[in-house]
């Protein structure tokens, strides 16, 4: 999605990656920068990621507004993806408080077996810190454990549970499956958010990786590919499987921790 929209001629996303050194990620698991980074450490590191109204200071707009205009951008819509604000809606509405936000969520056993795969190789790239990857929900200390299935699991629930939570602070929830298929329409729909009425470029069908766990796959994430290739079409990718795919156990697994709050997303 963060690519597909920043393929529009009208949007622009200066902050990259993900965000990290705008909203002081920075480094990214036990951050230390501002903001975030200082009120990461404000908690000890014991909320993760997870900020709420509480947190607001009106420095950190500051800070951030200044960092905007330092970006001096001259489309209408300046977007940032970063999935941590998954787990900090509700701070993000404070600071930016006319921002619309677009979440994504994708099927539980796909999206675990992707995570899963970050704690067998760093991918030349950021690799787990202290047996964690990726977003640290509130209680991720908790959810910690030495069974990354059950662990990756718990913190998709977590997160998941985070935006059904701030469904009302979301201005549109959407399902990676209906991404691959629609791609033009939801983009469409997206820049419509911002009332901005511009011609598209036009994107292709994607090809729909949610069966990846059935199958195995290469480590390497299909993202780093995606962004080699710069497009979106896996279709001729020859791959050397070196994950293997889920056991019957482990899909049910995923299924026994995961399926409450999927049934809620799709409804």
């Amino acid at each position: 999605m963060n690519r597909m929209l920043m393929q529009q001629s009208f949007i622009n996303n200066p902050f990259l990656p993900e965000g990290k050194f705008f909203w002081g990620d920075n480094p990214p698991f036990s951050p230390v920068d501002r903001p975030c980074g200082v009120l990461y450490q404000k908690h000890l590191g014991n909320h993760g990621h997870y900020l709420d109204e509480s947190d607001f200071d009106l420095r950190d707009r500051g800070l951030l507004l200044s960092r905007i205009r330092e970006a001096s951008i001259d489309e209408p819509i300046l977007m940032n993806k970063n999935p941590y604000n998954s787990v900090r809606i509700r701070w993000l509405k404070k600071v930016f408080p006319d921002c619309k936000i677009v979440a994504m969520y994708r099927d539980p056993i796909a999206n675990v077996y992707s995570l899963l795969k970050k704690y067998e190789t760093q991918n030349d790239g950021l690799g787990p810190e202290d047996g964690w990857w990726g977003i640290k929900p509130k209680n991720w200390k908790d959810i910690a454990s030495d069974d990354k299935l059950i662990q990756c699991s718990k913190q998709w629930s977590a997160v998941n549970s985070e935006i059904i939570n701030n469904i009302n602070n979301i201005d549109m929830l959407l399902n990676y499956e209906s991404l691959c298929k629609n791609a033009n329409l939801i983009v469409s729909k997206i820049t419509s958010l911002c009332d901005i009425d511009k011609p598209l470029s036009k994107l292709p069908i994607c090809h729909n990786l949610n069966d990846e766990y059935l199958k195995g796959s290469r480590l390497l994430s299909k993202n780093r590919e995606f962004r080699r290739n710069q497009g979106f079409d896996l279709n001729h990718l020859n791959e050397k499987i070196e994950f293997p795919p889920f056991s019957s156990k482990q899909i049910n697994k995923v299924k026994s921790l995961c399926t409450n709050i999927w049934q809620k997303l799709l409804s």
